[in-house]
């Protein structure tokens, strides 16, 4: 090698060793700049004609662990879900309020009850009479302001998932511009790449991303399930049909009567429905629909089998069948007399060797029986209209129950179903839950809860343009004229009328409350669905409190783990990726040994060639 040859070659390195320390103090002053990756200097060997001709510098590049990164974005998806959970959840327990305080629905509900068993004690007491009145008003109260908050967090959360559809719109534009910058510098400009990996990060928060690099630097962006963002320099439009208010009636559907907003999203490809088809599955979005659609609705449910079940309990009365022979057939006979719509007759039977419950409900022109309308996931529910009288209804249940079955009206209120005569069938039970519309003459059970709407009407359970219970827990109210008469609560007859020390009343409405058992809906997602919870008014509070306070805490411990996750993703990439001050430094101390030792190299050049001239 001749000098001049390494006197090129410590030149080489004294300037890519100046180019490194450029690069150094780069990193050094975005050490707290957010999203910056750092960088390293691309070195090469130079040759010519097969020797050593130096070094250069061909470019920087950014430490980057795509590994890490990838894994990074799904679990800030992942972080985005369950904060949004944990956050709405509690605020969904408060509104119940924590088990054992003095706020919460179960203690409210107590109240009542040991109010109900003061006036048994003491059924003449006016006082004790208010004082019914003030814990059954707290106790509506209390059911109507948790109802109410909730349809206030599904409609804050229908009002963010429309903000983050705004943000996903302005984030893909950005990324798109972006991208097009990357594409045109064929990925070569570090803080390009960073800037756009800001962007999808930011993405990911808010919906599931996975990241498809291309050859010429640009990416391509896809959900978990397909659903493409970006590609080929065009974002995906998203589009969001904000209902504004909610109500316990407006529902996610994919038909005409959708009631909340849904997410449409349009690319190249056509124009796809994202929460019909299931195709965003992480992220802040994915956890408000989620709220919105299952959570709070649930929610909304049990608050209406609640208002429903202390409302009936209260005053519906069960009418016993008795048995009934015609010839050879057998069954029973129940009078129906006062029957509402929604009230519910229940038949038992044994056919062909199977027993069976049918659950005839009076639904009359103008309403339609939806699936599941009682608790029973095993009995058959057949939709009968009672407004053309006893004698139509009866025709239209023999035509329903079809062979092994007569079903007639006798006379009057009188609804007799006995079997065919022939053994394959046996008519086992039948009985009416019958709602008493009347504050007196009709026996000691008292709608003393009713349905607030206009006007306020006792709650039947009625199907007559949708379900009763729908949005009930919102509507309910202290039955107006009890509260004008108070007397009520322990008269139930006129003729002859009940003495005003009499306790039938008010022991029945405290035995109908703590001790009366009865099937709750599976559809409150307390229970099984083949197996529905049973038990009192009272225990199904208890538990509705109790579920609420579980499911804050799972949803709260679920977002403590996905934070100890995310903290170690970010720990691990910053690691990888991050700006280390002492590693830059050991870094620059190597620089600088290097860059003294290209400059001895061509101070013993000079003094070499210095030589070489004097002689």
């Amino acid at each position: 090698m001749s000098l001049g040859s390494a006197l090129n070659n410590a030149l080489s390195g004294l300037r890519t060793t100046q180019a490194q320390i450029q690069v150094i103090s780069n990193n050094v002053s975005n050490v707290d700049t957010p999203g910056y990756s750092r960088r390293q200097a691309i070195l090469k060997e130079t040759a010519i004609a097969g020797e050593g001709a130096g070094v250069r510098m061909e470019g920087v590049q950014r430490a980057l662990d795509e590994i890490l990164q990838r894994e990074l974005r799904t679990e800030t998806s992942g972080s985005g879900y369950t904060a949004i959970r944990a956050r709405i959840t509690d605020q969904l327990q408060a509104l119940y309020g924590k088990p054992g305080t003095a706020t919460a629905l179960t203690s409210v509900l107590d109240t009542f009850t040991q109010s109900l068993q003061n006036l048994a004690t003491d059924p003449a007491s006016s006082t004790a009479r208010a004082s019914v009145i003030s814990a059954a008003r707290s106790l509506a109260s209390g059911i109507v302001r948790a109802s109410s908050g909730v349809q206030d967090l599904r409609t804050q959360a229908e009002q963010s998932i429309g903000s983050a559809v705004t943000r996903v719109n302005e984030l893909l534009k950005g990324i798109a511009a972006s991208d097009r910058r990357v594409a045109e510098t064929l990925g070569r400009e570090p803080a390009l790449l960073d800037q756009r990996d800001a962007q999808i990060n930011e993405l990911a928060k808010l919906i599931d991303v996975r990241v498809q690099e291309n050859n010429d630097g640009s990416v391509t962006l896809t959900t978990q399930a397909g659903l493409r963002l970006y590609g080929n320099g065009q974002p995906a439009t998203f589009s969001f049909d904000a209902r504004g208010t909610l109500s316990a009636g407006s529902l996610y559907s994919n038909g005409t009567d959708r009631g909340v907003g849904t997410i449409t999203v349009s690319s190249g490809a056509g124009t796809v429905d994202a929460i019909a088809q299931g195709l965003i599955r992480s992220g802040e979005i994915a956890g408000l629909v989620e709220l919105r659609d299952k959570t709070l609705v649930d929610a909304q449910k049990q608050l209406d089998e609640l208002a429903a079940s202390l409302s009936g309990a209260l005053s519906n009365r069960s009418q016993a069948g008795t048995a009934a022979t015609a010839g050879a057939f057998t069954g029973f006979d129940v009078d129906l007399a006062g029957l509402q719509p929604g009230n519910v007759i229940t038949l038992t039977a044994t056919v062909g060797g199977t027993a069976r419950t049918f659950s005839i409900i009076r639904v009359d022109a103008g309403g339609a029986l939806p699936p599941n309308a009682t608790p029973d996931p095993n009995d058959t529910e057949i939709a009968i209209p009672f407004g053309g009288g006893m004698a139509a209804a009866a025709a239209a249940l023999d035509a329903a129950l079809g062979a092994g079955f007569t079903v007639s009206n006798p006379a009057g209120n009188t609804l007799r179903v006995l079997n065919d005569g022939a053994a394959a069938t046996a008519v086992t039970g039948l009985s009416a839950s019958i709602t008493n519309t009347t504050l007196v003459g009709n026996g000691p059970e008292l709608p003393l809860f009713v349905d607030g709407g206009s006007p306020a009407t006792p709650f039947t359970g009625s199907f007559q343009n949708g379900s009763q219970k729908t949005g009930l827990a919102g509507r309910l109210i202290v039955n107006p004229g009890v509260v004008s008469d108070q007397s009520r609560l322990v008269v139930y007859s006129t003729s002859p009328l009940t003495p005003a020390g009499d306790s039938t009343r008010p022991a029945l409405l405290l035995e109908r409350l703590t001790q009366g058992v009865q099937s709750f809906s599976p559809g409150t997602g307390i229970g099984g669905t083949t197996s529905p919870f049973t038990g009192t008014v009272s225990a199904f509070a208890r538990r509705l409190v109790d579920t609420q306070a579980e499911t804050a805490a799972s949803a709260a411990r679920l977002d403590e783990g996905q934070k100890i996750v995310q903290a170690s993703i970010d720990a691990r990439y910053g690691e990888a990726s991050g700006v280390s001050v002492d590693q830059e430094l050991s870094q620059l101390v190597q620089i600088q040994n290097a860059y003294s030792a290209n400059a001895r190299i061509m101070s013993a050049v000079r003094d070499m060639l210095d030589v070489l001239l004097r002689i």
